[in-house]
């Protein structure tokens, strides 16, 4: 099988002793380090000769052990900005591609975890899978154009941007479509391309939102503080990235409602106005949206708990948290008790919705009033263990079909192995230019819920989702 593709910056040789073609830590940018570590993504040098794209590169520093990295065989380092390429060959085709934005709050995870190993889904449904590094925590996020000039924010998003712009016009060469290009993303990787929507980005044709906290995209003022939270934390004048991380280890991350001190923010440059507000506000560009949740998104956080913790005034005090001063606690808590038998559901169901689903519900609602293409779902597909249900992350092992990498998602059983199909099955046909099922275009419109049972629901949770209308910055 041919494993040479030949790019514009020089010849790449990946991995082809499978049926999938593997090219492995492909630059698509220079490394951020030395004078670059706080400037706006720069392109990547050309090289001579046939380089050598095999192994994984270095992941984005980040908190976590000299031990664990070894046990992995990883390394970490600033010059990081690669991504990997799963593709069934090298060749003339122009197959469908996606591209994947990982989550960790832009401050942990890397686009070679074995639980995003494109492989399965390239096979599946003879596309392109690319997944990416690119900066995260304090080195991705810091905003602070005081200290280091106005193109030093949002570092993450412009590495994103950087590489989706190098896929654009260089996936040609790994039997790609320029033109039928895919962007998705969890958690914080949603709400990066919300933003890059926000923003008019037209680097991709179709979107993918997982999971993703929309309402975190922090105001100037809110990142500001985190920026001076770690001015008081940095002991060294010129730190190293262990100091750095030291310090970025001393900030408030939040728990209920939930801070996201790293996500992207507000900057007037590359993020000129909150994606919410942007939504209902003015179209963004028209391209189809396939965006939507798992059930209980919130559990696997509040799963370290005891169940002493949810106390009645412990439940209400959470409710008024994230309500504010819009609703009556009570109303709240009782609004979810409707359905709900323990403490333990109701303390996380208000935050999954408060956090993920409404506001990924509003977001897609006012795109569909512009009349594109929207797909909204609800992963119902529980974990094998119970307390965690249908958490955070499990729409990621059915998405790549990698069971075994994170059993405790999604289970590793035959009913585990058919939900994956049929999860890739529906974002294949979405990838491909295809309607997966009935588009939504109302609030309480049609909903897919992927579960034990696969079907199509009206009106789904409409009361719950109303709760928040006016809590984010687009009905604020």
């Amino acid at each position: 099988m041919t494993a040479v593709a030949h790019t514009s910056y020089g010849t790449l040789r990946g991995d082809g002793r499978g049926d999938v073609v593997v090219f492995r830590g492909v630059p698509y940018a220079a490394a951020p380090t030395g004078e670059r570590r706080w400037r706006p993504t720069q392109p990547a040098p050309s090289w001579v000769g046939v380089r050598e794209a095999v192994a994984f590169g270095p992941i984005p520093p980040q908190d976590i052990s000299p031990e664990r990295l070894a046990k992995r065989g990883l390394t970490m380092s600033e010059d990081c900005l690669t991504l990997n390429i799963w593709t069934p060959a090298a060749d003339d085709s122009r197959r469908p591609v996606l591209v994947f934005l990982h989550g960790g709050g832009q401050a942990q995870g890397h686009g070679s975890a074995p639980l995003l190993d494109g492989s399965r889904l390239a096979r599946r449904g003879d596309i392109v899978v690319v997944t990416v590094n690119f900066r995260l925590g304090v080195l991705g996020s810091l905003y602070a154009p005081d200290w280091h000039g106005a193109e030093s924010t949002n570092l993450t998003v412009r590495d994103q941007k950087s590489a989706l712009q190098w896929v654009r016009e260089q996936i040609g060469a790994f039997g790609g479509d320029p033109g039928a290009i895919t962007v998705a993303g969890q958690s914080s990787g949603a709400i990066a391309i919300a933003a890059l929507l926000a923003g008019g980005c037209e680097l991709f044709d179709r979107a993918i939102l997982q999971s993703g906290g929309l309402e975190r995209v922090r105001s100037e003022a809110a990142a500001s503080a985190v920026a001076a939270q770690l001015g008081t934390l940095m002991r060294a004048e010129d730190p190293d990235v262990a100091d750095i991380l030291a310090a970025q280890r001393g900030i408030d991350s939040g728990f209920v409602p939930p801070q996201g001190p790293f996500h992207p923010c507000v900057d007037g440059d590359v993020i000129a106005e909150h994606p919410l507000v942007v939504a209902r506000t003015r179209p963004m560009p028209a391209i189809p949206v396939l965006a939507g949740t798992t059930r209980d998104e919130w559990r696997i956080f509040d799963a370290p708990l005891g169940e002493d913790v949810f106390t009645e005034q412990y439940v209400r005090d959470r409710a008024q948290a994230l309500a504010g001063e819009t609703h009556d606690a009570d109303v709240v808590v009782a609004t979810y008790r409707a359905d709900r038998q323990s403490l333990r559901d109701v303390a996380g169901a208000m935050v999954t919705d408060y956090h993920f689903t409404a506001p990924t519900e509003q977001f897609v609602r006012a795109h569909a009033a512009h009349g594109n293409a929207v797909f909204r779902y609800e992963l119902q597909w529980p974990s094998p263990r119970a307390e965690l249900g249908a958490c955070h992350d499990s729409c990621l092992p059915l998405l790549f079909g990698n069971l075994e990498a994170a059993p405790s998602l999604a289970g590793t059983d035959e009913a585990a192995r058919h939900m994956s199909d049929v999860v890739q099955d529906l974002w294949l046909e979405f990838t491909r230019g295809g309607d997966p099922w009935e588009r939504y275009d109302r609030v309480g419109g049609s909903t897919m819920l992927l579960g034990s049972e696969c079907r199509v629901a009206r009106e789904h949770r409409a009361e719950q989702l109303a709760l928040w209308e006016r809590r984010y910055p687009a009905y604020g």
